[in-house]
């Protein structure tokens, strides 16, 4: 009787035991994402794939557009810690200024995800090696120069830059850009760097460049948004053909068109958006279930020129 009763108790306790981790298995995720704009093209795609995603695996995911407003995306994240999310993705454009409140959902046992900037106190981060991201710009735009038999041999070729330092990370980025054509091009000139994230921003420098230095044969760019506003002017303006040249990144779908069509757009990188924003998601149901996660999540990226610029249009 003493052995049924014991081999009983075993019994109950590893259904138990089984009960307990499907009920963890089966936890309602629930998400929140604090972006930085939606008004990035780049973004914008980070936000559509994260949410069908999120559909797809059952995650209850809700998304906030502070349009780079420091308060509102504080405000995102406290309403975030009230509604009793699990984790929190924060695109970190102002890292000190959103670590606080962060701090706040860590000590409640919230997952932050830091993404585009470092936060302090963030548990993982989905991480873009940011000078390699910049520095494969560089080289792509350091490539074609070498191919262009008038521009290897010109004494001087004025280049103007967009950069973004408002968001740090950024910073190493555009670094990445100089680097690169600095070590192959001793030619290169930079003769102008501004501070450019959306099309209308490279609207307004790109007619400002076009005033300023007449001269000026490149541009390169943090991104293809900003560089796509540059474009625009100067195509407008005849200041293009095949001694011109803008080199950005992201893998716009706009940007790579033009890359296809053989424009002065030549290139840009493409970073590995479809598959790493859903593995970052996979990390935060990890998380939810009492799994161990990794401290960082790597972006891969490729160069995207007129050769391979077929693979990437959909």
């Amino acid at each position: 009787m003493k052995k049924f009763l014991s081999l009983a108790l075993v019994v109950i306790m590893i259904c138990a035991l089984f009960a307990g981790t499907a009920s963890a298995d089966d936890k309602k995720v629930k998400l929140g994402v604090a972006m930085a704009t939606t008004r990035s093209t780049f973004y914008a795609k980070m936000a559509n794939i994260i949410q069908d995603y999120c559909d797809k695996i059952g995650v209850d995911c809700t998304i906030a557009d502070p349009d780079y407003d420091l308060e509102k995306q504080i405000a995102a994240v406290e309403n975030f810690i009230a509604n009793g999310c699990d984790a929190i993705v924060v695109v970190a454009f102002d890292p000190q200024g959103i670590n606080d409140i962060c701090q706040e959902a860590v000590d409640r046992g919230i997952l932050i995800v830091a993404y585009d900037g470092e936060i302090e106190c963030a548990q993982t981060a989905l991480v873009v090696k940011q000078y390699d991201y910049g520095f494969s710009t560089g080289t792509m735009a350091a490539d074609w120069i070498l191919s262009n038999e008038t521009l290897k041999n010109q004494e001087k070729i004025e280049v103007g830059i967009f950069d973004y330092p408002t968001i740090p990370a950024i910073i190493d980025r555009a670094n990445g850009i100089k680097d690169a054509l600095a070590e192959r091009c001793p030619n290169v000139v930079f003769v102008d760097q501004q501070s450019a994230a959306l099309t209308e921003d490279g609207v307004t420098l790109g007619e400002n460049f076009l005033q300023a230095h007449p001269n000026m044969q490149l541009i390169c760019a943090i991104n293809d948004n900003a560089l796509l506003g540059a474009y625009q002017v100067w195509n407008a303006a005849g200041h293009v053909g095949d001694d011109i040249g803008f080199f950005g990144a992201d893998a716009d779908t706009e940007a790579l068109q033009l890359i296809a069509d053989g424009t002065s757009y030549r290139g840009t990188v493409a970073l590995t958006a479809e598959t790493s924003f859903p593995e970052m998601i996979d990390a935060v149901v990890d998380f939810a279930n009492g799994k161990e996660i990794p401290e960082e999540i790597f972006f891969g990226m490729a160069m995207v020129t007129p050769e391979n610029v077929a693979d990437y249009l959909e």
